[in-house]
């Protein structure tokens, strides 16, 4: 058996480098042994095991593998996940489109399409929920405004939401700050950096209590639904959003206030 160890996350673009590798030298899944950087515990069952030896023939590699556009996209997702047999399960599927079944990902009752699927699905929905509760505090950096966010993301998917953020915020100097990863943006060009340092981050800022008061305001307690709040923003995303300290007291003033309004619309009648 040979190993093949992805020293980065998500790691995408090392698993295709290595899989090309494998697959020019006819290596079936059975043959190799994934090691991720997330799953330092694997080391204990791989000290026998040969590390697999890249061929000088790279390009004439990347011209013999031909896949469908779906499979790279479901990959590229999938393997942002922190399922630690995310590597394995992606080379098997290549394995057998190229050897088995070129339709094989329209097969939706395959275990390792129903698996890689999950995957990706759980990736997406993260990736998602960055952009919907991430949220950004002013702050200074060398003199010029810079926005500074903190999240952290369920599985490595900051990287699939960072062409939103730049074109969101183009013109911002902004850092999205996660446990494993940071991205920088100085409005013409992104930096990531690796197990980043805690900037200072405020407490908040003049912005903040603005959009503090305009949630307030706008929270509507006639159309309150605890439970169908609470599942498209759950809890352990609350430490995060400044608006979560206001969610207890409208929860708790939300039945009067509604009594309120009805009493009022009925007097005016």
């Amino acid at each position: 058996m040979k190993t093949i160890s992805i020293t980065t996350v998500p790691g995408f673009d090392e698993w295709r480098a290595a899989a090309r590798v494998a697959l020019a030298e006819n290596l079936h899944p059975s043959q190799l042994l994934w090691r991720t950087p997330d799953c330092p515990q694997s080391d204990l069952f791989t000290g026998g095991d040969q590390p697999i030896v890249r061929p000088p023939t790279a390009s004439a590699i990347r011209q013999q593998v031909k896949v469908p556009p779906a499979f790279m996209s479901l990959c590229e997702a999938a393997l942002c996940h922190r399922d630690s047999g995310r590597f394995e399960i992606c080379y098997r599927i290549l394995w057998r489109l190229l050897h088995e079944n070129r339709e094989l990902l329209n097969h939706k009752t395959d275990s390792d399409v129903i698996k890689a699927t999950a995957l990706a699905k759980a990736v997406r929905r993260d990736a998602y929920k960055i952009s919907a509760f991430l949220r950004f505090r002013k702050t200074e950096c060398q003199g010029q405004e810079h926005f500074v966010a903190c999240y952290e993301p369920e599985h490595y998917s900051l990287e699939l939401k960072l062409d939103f953020f730049k074109t969101r915020f183009k013109n911002m100097c902004w850092s999205i700050l996660t446990p494993y990863r940071a991205a920088h943006w100085n409005t013409e060009v992104l930096r990531l950096e690796d197990n980043p340092e805690p900037l200072i981050y405020p407490e908040q800022d003049e912005v903040e209590s603005y959009w503090l008061s305009y949630y307030e305001n706008t929270f509507n307690p006639a159309r309150l639904k605890v439970k169908a709040m609470q599942s498209q923003m759950p809890k352990k995303y609350w430490h995060n959003l400044p608006e979560a300290r206001l969610i207890k007291g409208l929860i708790r003033d939300a039945e009067p206030r509604a009594r309120a309004m009805l009493d009022k619309a009925e007097g005016g009648d």
